[in-house]
C-alpha cells in the first residue's frame, strides 16, 4: 500500500487486456467487480465474496444497483478524499453507483468495460470526470480496521 499515487502501481499492468465478461472472476474474463476482487485477492490477500448468480448482466444497472448498496458496508465506511493505491473506486452511471474500478496511482483507474476490456484510464478523462462517487478501502471481516486505504 502506498501513499496517494505518485506512480502507477507495479501490479496494474498485469491486469490490462482482460476481456469483459459479465459474472467473470478470472483472467479469461471479468466484469468490474470480478476485476476488483481479483486485484484485492492477488495483491492484498483480501478475498471478497464471489457473488455468483447474484446478477445476470453486469451492465444492467437495475440488477447491479442493489448490490452496491449491499457491498458498500464491506468497504471502509466513508470514502477517502484522496485516493490511495489499491482503493476501490465507485463510479456513477445516471447518478447511481453502478461501476467499480481500482485506483492504480498517478491519477489512473484500472477498470473494465464491455467496449475496452480492462484498461488503465485517467480519472480526468471525459467519460470518467464528474462520475467518481468515492474511493474506498476494505475492512477485514473480524475488525473495523481498513486493509486498504492506509499508509
Amino acid at each position: 500500500m502506498s501513499a496517494p499515487g505518485i506512480t502507477i502501481a507495479p501490479w496494474a499492468h498485469i491486469y490490462i487486456g482482460i476481456p469483459f465478461l459479465s459474472g467473470g472472476r478470472d483472467r479469461s474474463g471479468s466484469d468490474c467487480y470480478g476485476l476488483l476482487r481479483m486485484v484485492w485477492t492477488e495483491q492484498y490477500g483480501v478475498v471478497m465474496p464471489l457473488l455468483s448468480g447474484r446478477y445476470g448482466n453486469a451492465v444492467d444497472f437495475h440488477e447491479t444497483e442493489p448490490l452496491f448498496n449491499e457491498l458498500l458496508p464491506l468497504l471502509a465506511g466513508e470514502p477517502h478524499t484522496v485516493p490511495l493505491t489499491g482503493d476501490a473506486v465507485v463510479i456513477l452511471n445516471g447518478g447511481k453507483p453502478t461501476h467499480l474500478g481500482v485506483y492504480a496511482g498517478a491519477g489512473y483507474i484500472l477498470h473494465t468495460t464491455v467496449q475496452t476490456g480492462s484498461v488503465l484510464q485517467r480519472m480526468t478523462d471525459r467519460d470518467l470526470a464528474g462520475r467518481i462517487e468515492g474511493y474506498y478501502g476494505i475492512k477485514t471481516p473480524d475488525t473495523d480496521t481498513p486493509v486498504l486505504g492506509t499508509v
